[in-house]
């Protein structure tokens, strides 16, 4: 059998040639099939025609205010709304008002700053024993006694341990201006018991029976229990003033010549043009360990112009 086969026809089972009745209380749509077709929809007039451009939410509510301005619903909800205005403009004010209160109370709470006027008293403090090698005096020990010499008498007496037959040069020099200092006022007294023993590079601070090692780490435990503008934990750049007291350290561990001429020449940059280290316009801790490491450990020869005016600073403080 040749040729297409012909197809049987089936009845016609939806007819779309009648006319739909809607009722009116339906909302109309546009035909969208029709405008797909090209056809027009006579619809479509019932219907506010929509403008190409895209508005935001103000224009759009300006513009369904103008279309609906004649309901009485919309001029209710207007005046509503420029109530609500006003009640959002007199708040804002009240806000203004307290934020500049608040930023007066804020100008009148701020800290005292601490002078030598006003200093507050000290905590009274426990009595204080250190041991220390007379190879490595504790130099720092005189320039504190010099800064607290308005807020706190350092009251040092030393004494020989049996590891310890006779002090050197620099240990009975160290001795005699440590135990002859004497306040110009009458401050509150700390006893130091300074025992000069063979303990090594580490001086030892015995606090509740246990040892605290190191010259820095006595200095960081004078700092703490004194409010005085030793106590380096409320500057910004404590992280610097610790890492200093380290460096310090390490110039009297140093074992050779080039190691300590590597941590001179951080403290040396670190002093860079300021009288003090870390950049500060007054003196710190980190001064006080650094001139003690360095008076102990290097000769005259490995410090350089800049260093040799700073370690004249720190004994005239």
């Amino acid at each position: 059998m040749n040729g297409p086969l012909k197809m049987y026809r089936t009845k016609q089972v939806v007819h779309h040639d009648f006319k739909v009745e809607l009722p009116d209380c339906m909302y109309k749509l546009r035909n969208i099939h029709a405008a797909r077709n090209g056809m027009v929809d006579q619809r479509t007039t019932d219907h506010v025609s929509s403008s190409t451009k895209k508005l935001d939410i103000f224009d759009q509510v300006k513009q369904f205010l103008k279309n609906n301005q004649n309901i009485p619903e919309m001029a209710d909800l207007e005046v509503r709304q420029e109530e609500i205005l006003k009640q959002l403009a007199e708040l804002k004010k009240q806000m203004d008002c307290i934020r500049s209160n608040l930023k007066m109370t804020q100008a009148t709470s701020l800290p005292t700053v601490i002078t030598k006027s006003n200093r507050v008293e000290p905590p009274n403090l426990p009595d204080i024993i250190i041991n220390a090698s007379p190879t490595n005096p504790p130099y720092s020990l005189e320039l504190i006694q010099k800064l607290w010499k308005n807020y706190i008498f350092l009251s040092v007496k030393t004494y020989l341990h049996s590891t310890i037959t006779s002090l050197n040069e620099n240990a009975t020099q160290l001795t005699k201006t440590l135990e002859s200092f004497a306040p110009m006022t009458n401050v509150p007294k700390v006893n130091v018991q300074l025992i000069w023993k063979n303990v090594g590079a580490n001086a030892e601070l015995i606090v509740s029976q246990r040892p605290i090692l190191g010259e820095v780490n006595i200095l960081r435990y004078l700092s703490r229990v004194s409010s005085d503008c030793l106590n380096y934990e409320t500057y910004i750049n404590a992280h610097e003033v610790d890492s200093l007291l380290d460096i310090s350290f390490g110039i009297i561990k140093a074992k050779t010549k080039t190691e300590r001429a590597s941590l001179l020449q951080t403290l040396h940059k670190s002093l860079g043009k300021q009288e003090w280290l870390g950049g500060r316009d007054q003196v710190s801790i980190a001064d006080l360990a650094a001139y003690s490491a360095i008076k102990q450990s290097t000769s005259a020869n490995e410090i350089n112009v800049n260093l040799g005016k700073w370690l004249q600073r720190c004994a005239a403080c």
